[in-house]
């Protein structure tokens, strides 16, 4: 495990990845979307010609080098997906495009094991999670965004003890902590497109363990189904391995 790897899993537009990278941190970032690679890549790309920085245009699969049909939303280009639902969501129709695959493994055999892997891949996150309880090795620190009771099954199975829940549509609160916890301290302001704080930069009051943090997502999601307004927003779930702290 490399402790100055970072794993970019949903490149976007490469906030996440700046952040990271002006941290002090070296990234490996995963994108689909080919204009979005295109896109990030002149804009990042002094971290490039660094070495610092790889933008590697592939989709998360479970296989490698395969061609699958990839969606993107015209009316919102942060919900790209191998799933035609999650890319639409009620909001505008896809566009079927064709890219090339890539596993999990294959990205830990050719740059490393990262210190943090940060995935939100739009309906996918679970596929990454089995993909790392397959292969056994392991991040200190994982984000997903949180979908389901029984992704948190999953990362319990991958040997992770600790959670914590972080709302996103609360990141223009945060303050990152000064000074850092993680890297180089950044001033930095966070949004929707971005996935903020992580690892122990995180509030050291809020984690939990995977079956609270789990039993809170089932309160926020069920509070959600009543009434959105009451439970604004979207959810990632941190994980952390204590032994390896």
């Amino acid at each position: 495990m490399d402790r100055l790897l970072i794993f970019d899993i949903g490149l976007h537009k490469g906030y996440d990845s700046e952040f990271y990278l002006k941290k002090g941190f070296r990234v490996v970032a995963l994108e689909a979307a080919p204009a979005l690679c295109e896109q990030s890549s002149k804009r990042l790309a002094h971290w490039i010609s660094s070495g610092r920085l790889q933008i590697v245009s592939r989709a998360l699969s479970e296989r490698d080098n395969e061609q699958v049909a990839f969606y993107l939303n015209p009316e919102k280009d942060d919900w790209g997906s191998i799933f035609r639902g999650a890319a639409e969501k009620g909001v505008g129709a896809a566009i079927q495009i064709e890219v090339k695959t890539i596993t999990l493994s294959t990205l830990f055999n050719t740059f490393g094991v990262p210190y943090y892997l940060k995935c939100d891949i739009e309906g996918a996150d679970s596929l990454l999670v089995r993909q790392l309880l397959a292969d056994g090795r392991r991040p200190v620190h994982v984000s997903i965004e949180a979908n389901e009771p029984a992704d948190f099954d999953l990362l319990a199975a991958c040997g992770y003890t600790s959670a914590q829940l972080v709302n996103q549509w609360m990141h223009p609160f945060v303050v990152c902590p000064n000074p850092s916890r993680e890297g180089q301290f950044v001033q930095a302001s966070f949004n929707g497109e971005t996935s903020g704080l992580f690892g122990r930069e995180l509030d050291p009051d809020k984690w939990v363990s995977l079956p609270e943090a789990k039993r809170r997502f089932d309160n926020w999601k069920s509070l959600r189904l009543l009434d959105e307004r009451l439970a604004p927003g979207w959810v990632d779930v941190h994980v952390r391995c204590d032994a390896n702290l």
